[in-house]
């Protein structure tokens, strides 16, 4: 793992101020852009065009919560209409809208009480219920609702976007967002969790009958191995649907997911694109998987049945964090990202060891859970 980190060493609690510190220095330079990935001390930015558009006014809102920062609220303020606008133009309209507006305008209401946001996240939401294809009982990802290739696909990354759907039937009191939400995460339960609590990225279903073909892999290194970030996606997204539905076998298969993925991790703990990479095979680091899991760890402990799980758990994210910050940390002063050795896309060479955003959207949040000041833009909580 190349690196270019100082040999000066840093805590937790030193990152987040450094990573606090961080946002509020350079969010200007971005403007009405969006970070993607980046490499050397910078990030590409991007139009809000993308599904990795909700994680830049996320880190605001985080940051804003932390530090009272106006400029910060302001800043993600003034991205709002932005989202208003993709959704007025059907940009990008797929399971990916929970990512989206759960950190954009869900955030903002929540910490505001903006009533336009709230509106534009039950808009999104309305957009969303419509991928539910009630003859598998999921949400289809990707694609147009029908698509003949994309139809049929489930993926594990849309139990993040569930919450959404969740706190939409709480404020509408609409049973259906609930159902749908509910019934894709018992589908994702049968078909995405393996028997060692292991996970495929994708399954397909037959989209007229609702019957298994079979899993394939899109972002994995194959079929049968383990996509890392896919794997922090199914702690953390099951650990939610289980306080969403006060379900046990969402919690069961949170715990699954979590000692499974502790068990495959490399020696040094920040995990690889894949966690089942076969000798030859790039072993290119995603320190975004290792910050995701450590969100969803530490929700798991606030769930956990009793003080030994609950140990375990914040253990493990304490362990996740740890390693993150020593191997992973950016510490030169003129960096923007927080992260460095994220990878977006090993399959494709997209951000291949390198800055991603939905990594430092997730590192922040997981070392503000650590000091107990995360505001809780995913749960059931306000």
């Amino acid at each position: 793992m190349s690196s270019a980190l100082s040999s000066r060493p840093i805590g937790s609690k030193a990152a987040l101020v450094e990573s606090l510190a961080r946002v509020r220095r350079h969010h200007g330079t971005f403007g009405s852009r969006f970070p993607t990935v980046g490499d050397g001390t910078r990030y590409q930015l991007a139009g809000n065009d993308h599904w990795l558009a909700g994680f830049w006014p996320g880190l605001l809102w985080l940051a804003y919560a932390a530090t009272g920062d106006e400029e910060l609220r302001g800043h993600a303020e003034a991205l709002l209409p932005s989202f208003e606008e993709r959704l007025d133009r059907r940009v990008h309209i797929n399971h990916d809208l929970g990512f989206l507006f759960t950190l954009s305008a869900r955030a903002q209401w929540q910490l505001t009480g903006h009533g336009r946001a709230r509106e534009l996240a039950l808009w999104a939401v309305r957009e969303l219920l419509p991928r539910y294809r009630p003859q598998g009982r999921y949400i289809q990802a990707w694609g147009p609702v029908g698509d003949p290739v994309e139809g049929g696909r489930i993926i594990i990354d849309t139990m993040m976007n569930l919450p959404l759907l969740f706190w939409a039937s709480g404020q509408t009191g609409d049973p259906r967002y609930h159902r749908a939400a509910l019934e894709h995460a018992e589908t994702s339960l049968r078909y995405l969790l393996r028997p060692d609590g292991s996970t495929y990225h994708t399954f397909f279903l037959d989209q007229e009958t609702g019957e298994p073909i079979g899993p394939r892999t899109h972002q994995g290194y194959a079929d049968d191995s383990l996509w890392a970030r896919g794997q922090a996606w199914a702690i953390y997204g099951f650990a939610l649907a289980a306080e969403w539905c006060a379900d046990s076998r969402f919690l069961d298969a949170a715990r699954r997911a979590a000692r499974r993925f502790m068990a495959e991790l490399p020696p040094d703990g920040v995990p690889w694109w894949d966690l089942r990479l076969p000798e030859g095979a790039p072993h290119y680091p995603d320190s975004s998987a290792g910050a995701i899991a450590a969100g969803g760890m530490w929700r798991l402990a606030r769930l956990a049945g009793g003080e030994e799980e609950e140990n375990e758990f914040q253990g493990s994210a304490r362990a996740l964090l740890d390693s993150l910050v020593a191997g992973c940390f950016e510490t030169q002063p003129e960096a923007q990202g927080l992260l460095r050795h994220g990878t977006y896309d090993a399959n494709k060479g997209w951000g291949v060891d390198a800055y991603f955003v939905c990594g430092d959207y997730f590192f922040l949040e997981a070392l503000l859970a650590l000091e107990g000041e995360a505001p809780d833009f995913w749960g059931p909580g306000q």
